[in-house]
């Protein structure tokens, strides 16, 4: 388990399924995500967890966490997938699932432990995420926790009758250790 400020992070469980099962199939989360049409099956999320529970296995750590309150509340997702052996890179997709906790600071408890854990631990260099160009209030969390704009998918979503573009972020281990040294002189 991953302890933080006001999160902890612990790898999926089967017994996830139902709370995954209405993030995933809720239209105003998954536009955040850029699929607010998806409908995803209750099976589909069990295929899912099993196949997260069977990466852990081969990678000696989770591919997918979830999020709790330090009340042990289920608030969120972190799904950490195109991990790259050569690279020490892998791709980050997070979710703070209860609307209404939105604002109080969880997402970015969430991400600095993420963040902190697969540098420290994992022995991550590169952590890199995809985001909706609208969804601003992740983009400040992002940005917030070190992560640096790359560039831009254009039209890499589509919905509401129009293309959207995503913006790729990423933060490396040297960042960190770049920014430390920064903070210091």
């Amino acid at each position: 388990m991953i302890r933080s400020e006001l999160t902890n992070l612990r790898a999926v469980e089967r017994s996830d399924a139902g709370s995954l099962h209405f993030w995933f199939n809720d239209p105003e989360l998954m536009r955040f995500w850029g699929a607010p049409d998806s409908t995803i099956s209750h099976a589909e999320i069990q295929r899912r967890i099993e196949e997260w529970i069977h990466e852990e296995g081969l990678l000696g750590r989770p591919a997918c966490l979830i999020a709790e309150t330090l009340d042990r509340e289920l608030i969120g997702v972190v799904i950490l997938s195109h991990y790259e052996p050569m690279t020490s890179a892998t791709e980050l997709s997070m979710m703070v699932g209860e609307v209404e906790r939105w604002g109080e600071g969880f997402g970015g408890d969430i991400l600095t432990a993420i963040v902190e854990t697969g540098f420290a631990q994992w022995r991550l260099h590169r952590i890199s995420l995809r985001v909706e160009a609208f969804n601003e209030r992740a983009i400040r969390v992002y940005e917030r926790c070190g992560f640096r704009r790359d560039g831009t998918l254009r039209d890499a979503s589509y919905f509401d009758g129009e293309f959207r573009d995503q913006y790729i972020y990423s933060l490396l281990s040297t960042d960190r250790t770049m920014d430390h040294e920064a903070i210091q002189t």
